[in-house]
């Protein structure tokens, strides 16, 4: 009993260690000389899809994350290299009877965009056998649709796609962040509300953390885009590092167009 409790300990340890130095790696790649330099454009995917029918939306992600979770398809047969930008055709977003879907087959995308989503649930007995009848269970939503954070230096990005008007986003966050400070951007025509925090005023602990949040509306749909870049008194123990990740937040403000479609 005594050699499978010490195999098990043994194998936590192992297993540990190995996600550890996964996790270190992936920060590793991150900050080699020229991984973040945001003229290299192909250490980003780019993400186009058509929204409401009323407009094309464009945005690009960083590599190698690959967690925007839309429904697409690749365009250039990239997407299995972790080191190549991809361009990514994504299904059409559009509105239904108060739900937000993807076509081909209908995929409710309402965790990502709306406050609550019902789903239908199976109901089982208690021997663990399904009753035959459906139970409705309420989850929250406004999930991100593109996250990724990186341990070794603190630091996030997290863009939404909310069904949110601007004034209501404004409102919560300086309720979340008494210390941040808004101000206007434009930046390649879209107007920007960018609430940003001074490095002093950073918080201590935790992976991320307000730093860097900026909104834009898309026209009048009622739905905000929202980049966030977020940092810690940490981060700032790698400043290369936190330099490197501001410019490639830079670079992913720069990379989104909201272009009309004309009929």
């Amino acid at each position: 009993m005594k050699k499978i409790i010490c195999s098990c300990l043994l194998l936590a340890a192992v297993l540990t260690g190995c996600v550890s130095e996964i996790i270190r790696k992936n920060d590793d790649r991150y900050l080699q000389p020229g991984a973040l330099d945001p003229i290299l454009t192909g250490y980003y995917d780019a993400y186009r899809f058509n929204f409401l029918g009323k407009y094309q939306i464009t945005h690009q992600w960083p590599l190698p994350a690959r967690a925007c979770k839309y429904r697409s398809l690749p365009t250039l047969g990239r997407d299995k290299d972790r080191y190549k930008g991809e361009i990514f055709a994504v299904e059409d977003i559009y509105e239904i009877d108060g739900s937000t879907w993807h076509p081909q087959p209908p995929w409710n995308f309402d965790r990502f965009v709306r406050p609550t989503y019902k789903v239908q649930i199976p109901e089982f007995d208690v021997a663990g056998k399904k009753t035959g009848r459906m139970l409705e269970k309420e989850e929250t939503g406004l999930e991100p649709v593109c996250f990724e954070a990186w341990v070794g230096t603190s630091h996030t990005l997290i863009l939404r796609l909310h069904k949110r008007d601007l004034a209501t986003w404004k409102g919560m966050w300086s309720e979340y962040n008494p210390s941040g400070k808004w101000a206007q951007k434009q930046v390649n025509g879209i107007h920007w509300w960018a609430l940003e925090n001074e490095e002093k005023d950073l918080q201590l602990t935790g992976t991320g953390g307000w730093f860097q949040s900026w909104l834009a509306p898309i026209g009048n749909t009622g739905y905000t885009l929202t980049i966030q870049l977020g940092a810690n008194k940490q981060s700032l123990q790698h400043p290369q590092a936190h330099a490197n990740f501001q410019a490639m937040f830079r670079h992913l403000i720069e990379s989104v167009k909201i272009e009309e479609i004309k009929p």
